[in-house]
């Protein structure tokens, strides 16, 4: 299968393998390494089996990089990566995802639903002023009867909280890490990981926190032999999936 790596919404080809050290065993092995080391965080470690060619390069340099491998296991049932020349099948992405400042992330499949809920405390006022009761309502329902919740607001939505589900995780994950913001992680938290992503099947990287202008989350698909991406605005101008 091809593998990809993602980070903060770029895909890119292939994967870096690195060395991870066993100090306990006093012994070096290459692997792909997500998440960070220290308090409040882990390390997800995929060992990986290089060609000759890309072994000696590890060796001597520390780290090589990868394009297409299958997933085996460890003499202890644990997943790991063997190297290939074969790109058929579905994708390996190694998933670098951020998190914003003070924030943390998420990763599902698709959107499924998306509706809006009339404030608690505006619902009273809702009733006064006719506006009829519903758990859900569109997004053309909440910006027709925002006007008469909350006249003069610049919101299109105001009186109203928005709602969005998402798909489980389509993806299978082979391993995990935890990358995180402060001491311990106090300021914030989020997983990276490795997955084998079916073809044909959407799936999101979402980040919260302060994102700066940044976009709150990433949609993907593998179709084609190619990892496209797209935000969700992105989608909604165009057919790209």
């Amino acid at each position: 299968m091809k593998v990809f790596t993602v980070e903060n919404g770029t895909v890119i080809h292939g994967a870096t393998v690195a060395v991870m050290e066993l100090k306990s065993a006093g012994m070096k092995i290459p692997a792909i390494i997500v998440g960070e080391s220290g308090r409040g965080r882990s390390l997800g470690v995929l060992p990986a089996q290089l060609t000759p060619e890309h072994q000696r390069e590890w060796e001597e340099k520390g780290a090589c990089r990868i394009n297409a491998v299958t997933v085996s296991q460890t003499r202890s049932g644990k997943p790991k990566l063997v190297e290939s020349t074969d790109e058929s099948g579905d994708a390996l992405c190694v998933l670098r995802t951020h998190i914003g400042y003070r924030g943390g992330n998420r990763h599902t499949g698709d959107r499924k639903a998306e509706y809006w809920t009339i404030e608690w405390g505006e619902r009273e006022l809702a009733q006064e002023r006719g506006v009829p009761l519903k758990d859900q309502y569109t997004a053309t329902e909440a910006a027709q009867y925002s006007k008469i919740l909350c006249p003069g607001s610049l919101s299109e939505d105001a009186g109203f909280d928005r709602h969005l589900e998402f798909e489980p995780f389509p993806g299978e994950w082979l391993v995990k890490g935890e990358i995180a913001q402060g001491a311990a992680g106090a300021m914030g938290s989020g997983e990276q990981g490795v997955a084998v992503i079916p073809a044909g099947v959407v799936f999101r990287t979402g980040y919260t926190g302060r994102l700066y202008g940044g976009p709150a989350s990433h949609y993907f698909i593998y179709r084609d032999e190619k990892l496209l991406t797209a935000t969700w605005k992105e989608r909604e101008v165009s057919d790209i999936f």
